[in-house]
């Protein structure tokens, strides 16, 4: 293997981790205004924290959720046929993170990480039922859990 390719590599384990992150930061921020709403309940005089308040204000706003724009984007589209142009174009085994990021910017999704993460999430039982087609293979694993695909040949 190249060392472009280990870097590659490395660099779509990083950018799926910065997802994750996003995402459990999200889900976070959302727990504590929560908490911070039943405290108020309880004493009306309660302010959060100048910490809690920095974060909420540096939150980015969603305009729509990103699964409607996400669904939206790809209801008239053959993901099949796509995945397999992305596989085939990458020239290289991806995971789907990458193959996500790829399809994602061929639709004109923003690469924001809960919209990728909802191409991911519906290339994956896309990417399963071409592996059940005979279309797609994995092609091993990195960091010991990501598998990477591609065409079958």
């Amino acid at each position: 293997m190249s060392v472009a390719y280990e870097l590659k590599r490395k660099r779509a384990a990083l950018a799926e981790r910065l997802q994750q992150i996003a995402m459990e930061q999200t889900e976070i921020q959302g727990l504590m205004n929560a908490l911070d709403r039943v405290i108020l309940s309880y004493e009306p005089g309660y302010q959060a924290s100048a910490l809690a308040g920095k974060e909420r204000g540096d939150r980015p706003r969603r305009v729509k959720l990103p699964s409607s724009e996400v669904k939206a984007a790809m209801s008239s589209v053959n993901k099949r046929q796509a995945v397999l142009e992305v596989l085939r174009e990458a020239g290289e085994p991806i995971s789907v993170a990458d193959c996500a990021a790829k399809f994602a910017a061929k639709l004109g999704i923003p690469s924001e990480p809960a919209n990728l993460s909802d191409v991911a999430h519906r290339l994956s039982a896309v990417l399963t039922q071409l592996t059940t087609a005979g279309r797609v293979r994995q092609s091993g694993q990195f960091d010991g859990r990501k598998v990477l695909w591609e065409v079958a040949a």
